[in-house]
């Protein structure tokens, strides 16, 4: 077998010297027009994986298209021949020009599998090559590593960058794939779509059918049959497929004492060993092959993947051929004796035991006292272990009809059809921070345009497939082809941060700025030291805007200067604060509301509730936790709870370490209007929530200890804070356990409440004077006058 030893370095070295090579092709690809109908395809084993697959799946079901498969060599050739594709040698002129006319390129490995200088300007599908367990790309330092300065790092960082740029489709067989790929491509949501690996299309076959897949078994036995001693095998098979090492070799090569266990073992049953090293690894297992044991290298099987259906089990360490697998729901023995090294240099996306739900076995004689109970039918060990391989396959496939060639060419034809093809136009756009969440002022508009038009077309930008939108609305992922025609068609966008992506709002659209928060800290052109070019993106991004939408004349006039914003201003109050200021009867909370609230965030009954809601910082790259809300939570004692919700801008950065049984971390709850209802007390620092808790009537107080730097040096005050906050400010930890003993025993009535309780009033005068329940249907009947609903309203009205 091939003991040849890849390295990223050098490879990285290759593309860092062939930069001038990169910059000619991209100014020629501005003159060479793409032919329409051609597909160039190219794999990093050759003719195989998920793009055999929808090669063949174009093949049948486009006979008009012209498909050229790049390939290394006359024997790659000769299989794209018998295939009915026209091969052309990847590395040559003729390879460069084919990819550079090509109207589609499809890849597994990465642009390479073409000619990676004729990439510019075409339609690029990266499929990839199995479920991502181990980290890819940017997301390991081993895949960018290159010898030298800092600065020849940092170039090579954004050549990777630039190249995810040229990929218009990533595919992902599942949720989790998607977002291992969407982090370590550093791409927008919508790039990736969850369609299923079509590399498994027949595996999924073999899984419906037993004939199929005995059909694999016939196949991998005539391919083995040189090395069968006595004829074709009828006992067990068993795959040992170990991943590739970056260049490193193969620890788990066995000894001649393992190779002497390891067939004991498999006589015992009647099995036989299959071993299929990783193309790019180095494994010198040919000293381990005679009885019972044998190679199944690329020269034999050039595609694993398919021939799966022939084996009873799988020895497996960090190989996605794991998750494959996992698709027939057949046992699956994780080994890996480099567990901790590993995942200390290359990484995992989780720890490999989440991962397998089961055992992990760390030598050869902890896998070969186990090999016969996993191949025996009905033994305990095979059924715990094939529940364990269908749990893997019920988080990584989704799709399991063997359709998913199919569904991604469907998805690629998609990609050139005009935005009126892909969404109803007239309709209305949402998004709420970025799409990071469905929530806020957005959502609260949903419900009522809902209600009011329930025909009206309604998209919600979202990040993820996990997230919920309203009944009745679509949901987009962020940069996809459908959510930026959604944009561009939609009568009606309500957004509540910036809009990027350098949208422009067209001559019949109205674009709602709610922005989700009255600002206490300085924002936009309202921040110390605003650079030029900051200054002019302000200016761009408020020009997008039709209308802004004000809680109250401080925020009023505080938009008009941060964001030089001369349109109109709805000073309404705010849509989402509706259903907190219902929820307040003359100073007191609705039970019903508050038991509601906590219900939902799973606060046991008779506990206080007390609410950590920092904002963000501004240089910050951890969560902010300045109160530690693991000490709080043992400070406070068994009667409270503690509640911890960070800013939306943090999310990236971590969660809340719950060390502590008494600690609830709601900062991905889709409603921050739940843990303000659920609160006795809630205790923020600058955040805005400050004034939506007021809409409640919630008792505030505020853990500040860097008060001084954040009002001087980070952001600044838009008023005088100090003077008229609406609860006391603080500078321990300890100073808060008093005060929440006397809420625990007097709740609303508490001494310290009735302090605060003139400067509460004046605070909510201020600003929560519009917020009475009813600023949805102020802001929904303006928008009407203004004609955003269209032929919804003339029909309803």
């Amino acid at each position: 077998m091939s003991t040849r030893r890849f390295q990223f370095a050098s490879s990285n070295l290759s593309k860092l010297l062939a930069i001038p090579k990169y910059v000619l092709s991209w100014l020629l690809a501005f003159f060479v027009p793409r032919v329409p109908g051609t597909w160039a395809f190219g794999s990093g084993i050759g003719v195989g994986e998920g793009a055999l697959a929808l090669a063949r799946e174009l093949r049948d079901s486009r006979p008009d298209a012209h498909i050229v498969w790049l390939v290394a060599d006359e024997t790659e050739g000769a299989l794209a021949e018998a295939e009915s594709f026209t091969p052309v040698v990847r590395r040559s002129r003729h390879g460069f020009w084919a990819t550079l006319r090509a109207e589609t390129l499809v890849v597994t490995h990465g642009l390479g599998d073409v000619n990676r200088f004729g990439v510019f300007g075409g339609t690029v599908v990266q499929l990839w090559h199995g479920a991502p367990l181990k980290r890819i790309h940017l997301d390991s330092a081993v895949t960018t590593a290159v010898r030298g300065p800092a600065p020849l790092r940092g170039v090579l960082q954004r050549m990777y960058a630039r190249g995810t740029k040229q990929v218009s489709l990533y595919v992902a067989g599942s949720v989790t794939a998607a977002e291992r790929l969407r982090s370590a491509f550093r791409v927008a949501p919508g790039k990736v779509a969850v369609l299923g690996d079509p590399r498994d299309d027949e595996l999924a076959a073999q899984a419906a059918d037993p004939t199929v897949a005995a059909a694999a078994r016939e196949r991998v036995l005539d391919m083995l049959a040189p090395q069968l001693q006595g004829g074709l095998a009828a006992g067990p098979l068993v795959l040992y497929a170990p991943t590739w090492r970056d260049g490193e070799p193969d620890p788990a090569i066995p000894t001649d004492a393992e190779v002497a266990e390891i067939v004991a073992a498999l006589a015992r049953v009647d099995a036989r060993l299959v071993i299929r090293s990783h193309p790019l690894g180095e494994g010198e297992y040919g000293a381990a092959v005679g009885d019972r044991i044998h190679l199944l290298g690329g020269d034999l099987a050039r595609d694993i993947t398919p021939l799966l259906g022939a084996f009873d089990a799988v020895i497996t360490d960090f190989s996605s051929i794991a998750v494959d697998f996992s698709l027939l729901e057949r046992p699956i023995q994780w080994f890996a004796p480099d567990l901790e090294a590993y995942t200390a240099t290359r990484g995992l996306y989780e720890a490999l035991e989440v991962t397998a739900g089961s055992t992990i076995a760390r030598s050869w004689g902890e896998v070969t006292a186990s090999l016969s109970e996993l191949v025996t039918a009905g033994t305990p060990a095979r059924r715990e272990a094939s529940r364990a391989a269908a749990a893997i396959a019920a988080r990584f496939h989704p799709h399991r009809d063997g359709n998913s060639a199919r569904r991604v060419l469907a998805a690629i034809e998609r990609l050139r059809l005009p935005a009126s093809e892909l969404v109803e136009p007239g309709g209305v756009f949402f998004e709420s921070f970025y799409g990071r969440q469905v929530s806020c002022n957005p959502l609260a508009l949903d419900r009522e345009i809902a209600a009011r038009y329930p025909e009206l077309p309604r998209y919600w930008s979202v990040t993820s497939e996990r997230q919920d939108v309203p009944a009745g609305a679509t949901a987009l992922l962020v940069g996809g082809v459908d959510w930026f025609a959604a944009r561009r068609m939609a009568r009606l966008l309500i957004v509540n941060d910036w809009l990027r992506f350098g949208f422009k709002r067209g001559p019949d659209q109205i674009v709602l700025q709610t922005w989700h928060g009255t600002m206490l800290k300085h924002l936009a052109l309202g921040r110390p030291n605003v650079s030029l070019r900051t200054k002019l993106a302000i200016k761009r991004e408020s020009r997008r805007w039709s209308m802004l939408l004000s809680q109250n004349g401080h925020s009023t006039d505080q938009f008009r200067n941060s964001y030089a914003f001369d349109g109109e201003i709805l000073e309404t109050g705010y849509p989402r604060d509706d259903r907190l200021a219902v929820a307040d009867l003359a100073g007191e909370m609705n039970p019903v509301a508050s038991a509601t609230a906590r219900q939902t965030l799973g606060i046991p009954d008779g506990r206080s509730v007390i609410v950590y809601a920092p904002t963000w910082r501004d240089r910050g790259t951890t969560v902010v936790d300045a109160l530690d809300v693991n000490a709080l939570a043992d400070a406070l004692g068994e009667d409270w709870i503690v509640v911890a919700r960070g800013h939306t801008r943090t999310h990236e950065l971590g969660s809340y370490l719950r060390l502590n049984p008494r600690v609830i971390d709601a900062t991905a709850h889709p409603d921050i209007n739940d843990v303000i209802l659920a609160a006795d007390l809630l205790v923020t620092d600058y955040s805005s929530v400050m004034f939506d808790a007021a809409v409640a009537g919630t008792p505030l107080a505020f853990y500040v200890p860097d008060l001084a730097e954040y009002r001087d040096a980070e952001r600044g005050f838009t008023f005088d804070f100090e003077a008229s906050a609406p609860g006391p400010l603080l500078q321990q930890r300890d100073e808060l356990l008093p005060l929440a003993a006397q809420v625990r025993e007097h709740g609303r009535a508490a001494p310290w409440i009735a302090d605060y309780r003139p400067a509460y009033a004046a605070w909510q005068a201020r600003f929560t004077p519009h917020d009475d329940g009813a600023a949805s249907a102020r802001v929904v009947d303006r928008l009407a006058e203004r004609g955003a609903f269209g032929a919804a309203l003339e029909r309803d009205a």
